[in-house]
């Protein structure tokens, strides 16, 4: 009994020795395929043709492997940039990590580096040594990718400028079904130049997103960015605080190739020379085909590429293609609402705007337009409200005694309203008929 329970553990610990000893060296043969190629198909196909990614070196070993990519970014009317990213690949399963042990096929630390002279050379002339940015990436077992940054912190000053910023983190996780989360997170940043007016202070930076599909633009998707507190010494001193932005995008119930966006943007209290106090402004956008969407990248993939190889010059296939654009746009429907709420001149005021745009689909010339339709196929919905008082502070102040006379506004306990609605060519305006013609 005691000789086959010795050989029992001598197996296990021969299998032990197997497994983190002979893995690593069959992850290494496929480790481009789970790692950078991963990496690199995560990125949207829209947004690739700006983008060439060129493989300078690639060393494979039994437990690690490293290699470097030049990252080339061409924006439209900019000059090329290039990142070269140094790998450093650890092959799994026994994974040591910064933070520790982990398990899964690889890790890597990758360092970022501007392959640009022009560059380069700006980033000397910086008084301070420049803050160190580190990406670490873990490919798992389950095909899913875990992507974290960190950017170290900067403490500077001289008689010329202080400059504070308490680093950055980042996260993201791609599963392997192309859902991903990411997280983001930014430390105080504050800047003032010398004995001057020029300073500016960001209390930090919160930011959550998640997406069904990583690599697909128009996939169901939302965010929240919160930032506690934004200060500028000048030349425009504000200061704003408990500032949020939330988006969401989602498939529209009224097609399959359609899609809603909802987008919110909420500012609690805003401190300037300006008569701005406060902030809520929440737009939705319904009903946008996502061909409009997909065809719109297009014409920036051949606008880049025709002036990349045109050095510069555009040809009529880039108009050509934004005249499908158009059409395509009027064709289709589109609702978009706006609430704005606003605390201006210490009074509260709202406007509610509704358009609805049921599309033209007969039209497939832009030349072709005729205003009368264009009308017609429009309904549009405003309600404004306004605080008399804060309105009677304001420059606005003269005007409101003849748009009253006019019938453009009423006054109601205290309030300004405006109620007008364009539905089939008619136009009401506070419950009165008003002919178009005025207006044209």
């Amino acid at each position: 009994m005691h000789t086959r329970y010795l050989q029992l553990v001598i197996g296990v610990l021969l299998l032990l020795i197997a497994i983190f000893g002979i893995t690593p060296r069959v992850v290494g043969s496929g480790i481009k395929d789970s790692t950078v190629t991963e990496l690199i198909e995560l990125i949207p196909p829209e947004t690739r043709s700006q983008l060439d990614i060129e493989e300078i070196r690639f060393s494979s070993g039994w437990f690690r492997s490293s290699t470097s990519l030049d990252v080339k970014y061409r924006p439209i009317g900019v000059e090329e940039l290039v990142l070269r990213l140094d790998f450093d690949i650890q092959h799994g399963p026994l994974l040591i990590a910064r933070d520790g042990l982990r398990l899964g096929l690889a890790y890597a630390e990758i360092r970022p580096a501007f392959n640009n002279q022009e560059l380069s050379e700006a980033l000397t002339e910086i008084p301070f040594e420049l803050p160190d940015i580190l990406f670490e990436l873990t490919a798992g077992f389950d095909q899913s990718l875990t992507l974290g940054l960190n950017i170290s912190g900067v403490d500077y000053s001289d008689s010329s400028a202080e400059l504070v910023f308490e680093g950055l983190s980042g996260l993201l996780v791609a599963n392997s079904d192309q859902s991903a989360e990411i997280e983001l997170s930014v430390g105080r940043l504050q800047a003032q130049q010398g004995n001057s007016q020029f300073g500016f202070m960001l209390d930090g930076l919160q930011l959550e997103s998640t997406t069904e599909q990583i690599n697909d633009l128009l996939a169901p998707s939302s965010a929240r960015l919160a930032i506690p507190t934004i200060q500028s010494l000048g030349p425009f001193p504000f200061n704003a605080s408990a500032i949020s932005a939330d988006s969401r995008l989602q498939l529209s119930p009224m097609g399959a190739q359609q899609i809603d966006i909802y987008q919110r943007l909420r500012v609690d209290s805003i401190e300037s020379e300006f008569p701005l106090a406060s902030l809520d402004w929440t737009s939705e956008v319904n009903e946008i085909n996502a061909e409009l969407i997909r065809s719109y990248y297009r014409l920036l993939a051949d606008l880049q590429q025709q002036i990349n190889a045109s050095q510069g010059t555009i040809n009529t296939q880039v108009a050509e293609l934004g005249q499908q654009l158009a059409v395509i746009a009027i064709q289709n429907s589109l609702v978009f609402n706006n609430l704005i709420q606003a605390g201006v001149y210490d009074g509260e005021h709202s406007v509610d705007l509704r358009i609805h745009w049921r599309g033209l689909p007969q039209l497939d010339d832009i030349a072709r337009l005729d205003m009368n339709e264009a009308i017609a196929a429009l309904t549009i919905d405003l309600e404004l409200s306004l605080d008399l008082a804060a309105i009677l502070r304001s420059p606005a102040a003269d005007i409101i005694d003849p748009y009253v006379q006019q019938g453009y506004i009423i006054l109601d306990n205290g309030r300004i309203l405006l109620s007008a609605a364009l539905s089939d060519g008619e136009l009401m305006l506070n419950g009165e008929a008003v002919t178009l013609d005025q207006f044209f």
